[in-house]
């Protein structure tokens, strides 16, 4: 279950000698500057992005109205955030902030009638009358990492029963997604294997029940039958790949092969990581979504998908051990680093003191909004690189930093006309 570095047990970066600094980083900056920037988008940036009145993030930002987006499934990962850092400072309101997030998310996006018999299931905030199996496993990871780090047996209650809601989406065919209206299970959407998996091996982890851990390979073995011959999985209604959700589904690979042994999720894992390297473009990005024929369905990067992405990469390093993977993570994380508004510096809207310490929702800029959706993954993003950087031998590292010369991409300074939209 990652939810952030310190998750794999890696020693922050901050408490290496010189916070790291002695340590040549590729990315065009050392690593002290790094830890700045995400440290100032959490304590900068991210409390901007919080309702207190509601007790939770607003859904986005939009510099263009000056307006922020009602609270909405945002909450279901930006509390990651909040917990990364709370790990990595001590800092305990961080935590009390993350656990409010969620605490209004069960008030408010949570099925929780105890008639329903799709109780735990989550709601998607446009099409309310749907459960998403997509948006539950984002709670239960979130109710886990709470837990453990709070103790609170609520927290737990909560991550079994949406739990028990994957299960049912299971036992219907393994389906997205559930219709209130027509009290039905569907079997078009987002399928969103990768997130169930983490969610129900993190229940095993912590309850010990062997259940858990025979039900998410059975998760695994449904998405070996989904991924295609040359590695790449199509989980938009079989149709399209997402980079929103390959880094999920990366991970979920690495952690059964690990915990079962079995080197056919190793394999799954190695063919969808070398699909990404072929895939990757020269600025480290990877396009938000393909086709079958793997042509770009818009020009558009989800910048959050990125390093996110990243993160999944590392993981494959740490278990393979090839280089090129922490190559093409470089080349993710420069991007990231891009898609930051840092304060003094050229960029749109940069009156706006709402936007300072962000990273962009969309490139090409769409709309300019920023959200603590994607925030969550840059900030995770870069830690996680960082943390692991200061584990590696000189070697590695030199061969890495001659492997991929620095180069960084440009943000457009021209701010771009477009409509409002859900950053989920």
């Amino acid at each position: 279950m990652h939810i952030g570095p310190q998750s794999w047990d890696l020693k922050p970066a901050h408490e290496y000698p010189e916070g790291g600094g002695g340590v040549e980083l590729p990315l065009g900056m050392d690593i002290p500057a790094v830890e700045e920037r995400c440290r100032n988008n959490t304590y900068e940036w991210l409390p901007r992005m919080y309702d207190e009145e509601e007790g939770a993030f607003y859904g986005y930002y939009d510099p263009r109205y000056g307006d922020f987006a009602d609270a909405q499934t945002a909450n279901l990962i930006a509390p990651w955030q909040l917990m990364a850092a709370y790990d990595r400072y001590g800092d305990e309101e961080l935590l009390e902030r993350a656990a409010s997030a969620t605490i209004w998310l069960h008030e408010n996006m949570v099925d929780s009638h105890p008639m329903s018999l799709v109780l735990g299931g989550v709601r998607d905030n446009i099409k309310e009358h749907q459960l998403w199996t997509k948006y539950t496993a984002d709670y239960v990871v979130t109710n886990l990492g709470l837990f453990e780090r709070t103790g609170d047996e609520e927290h737990l209650e909560r991550a079994i029963q949406s739990g028990k809601f994957l299960l049912q989406a299971q036992r219907h065919d393994f389906a997205p997604l559930y219709d209130r209206w027509n009290e039905v299970w569907l079997h078009r959407g987002w399928q969103a294997f990768g997130r169930i998996i983490g969610a129900m091996l993190g229940i095993w982890e912590l309850t010990q029940n062997q259940n858990w851990l025979d039900w998410a390979v059975q998760w695994g073995d449904y998405a070996l039958d989904l991924q295609d011959s040359n590695g790449c999985f199509h989980l938009i209604n079989q149709q399209y790949y997402s980079s929103d959700m390959a880094a999920d589904e990366m991970r979920s690979l690495v952690c059964l092969a690990e915990r079962t042994g079995d080197d056919t999720y190793r394999s799954a894992a190695v063919d969808f990581a070398e699909w990404h390297l072929r895939h990757q473009r020269p600025d480290g990005a990877s396009y938000v979504a393909l086709d079958r024929y793997y042509v770009p369905v818009s020009e558009y990067v989800g910048p959050g998908d990125v390093p996110n992405i990243g993160i999944a990469l590392l993981r494959m390093h740490d278990l393979t051990g090839e280089t090129r993977y922490l190559t093409a993570t470089v080349k993710a994380m420069r991007y990231a680093l891009s898609k930051q508004a840092l304060p003094g510096e050229e960029h749109p809207y940069q009156e706006d003191p709402h936007i300072d310490w962000g990273f962009w929702s969309w490139d090409p800029p769409y709309d300019y909004t920023v959200s603590p959706d994607q925030s969550t993954h840059h900030v995770r993003g870069l830690w996680a690189f960082i943390d692991y950087w200061l584990t590696l031998d000189e070697s590695t590292r030199s061969e890495v930093v001659e492997a991929a010369p620095l180069q960084l991409p440009e943000v457009s300074p021209e701010p771009a006309v477009g409509t409002r939209r859900d950053p989920q």
